[in-house]
């Protein structure tokens, strides 16, 4: 049987107001190229998240999406999941209906937690048997 995976690695800056959210999405995406929008997170957020990630740039790791079309026993989705619960719901489901665009600054998304804005700043896919 034939099976996926599809990685993102997720990047994300935490700040507590909506309108800063705003005006960092929107200088990141003024950024004329790809990898130019991801730097310019990555040092958006060493500068003002209020996440301890802005050590790394904002980066919350890999997440792991994985399927097998062929087999109902595995099940389709499947990310590791981050602490916070509504931003993994947020990317799932953005996955999920194709919303997001990789490299490019989303949101800001509401949370507990206050308000990010995430970016998916890798991908990677394979395929495999099972």
């Amino acid at each position: 049987m034939a099976g996926a995976s599809f990685q993102i690695q997720v990047r994300h800056i935490l700040v507590d107001k909506k309108e800063v959210a705003e005006l960092l999405q929107e200088t990141i995406n003024s950024a004329k190229s790809a990898t130019g929008r991801v730097k310019m997170l990555m040092t958006l957020a060493e500068k003002y998240s209020l996440c301890a990630s802005k050590a790394d740039g904002g980066n919350l790791g890999w997440l792991e999406m994985g399927w097998n079309i062929a087999d109902p026993r595995v099940p389709r989705g499947g990310f590791k999941k981050l602490e916070n619960e509504e931003l993994y719901n947020y990317l799932n489901e953005g996955l999920e209906n194709r919303t997001l665009e990789s490299k490019v600054a989303c949101g800001p998304v509401k949370t507990h937690a206050g308000y990010h804005v995430v970016m998916i700043a890798n991908e990677f896919r394979t395929n495999r048997i099972l």
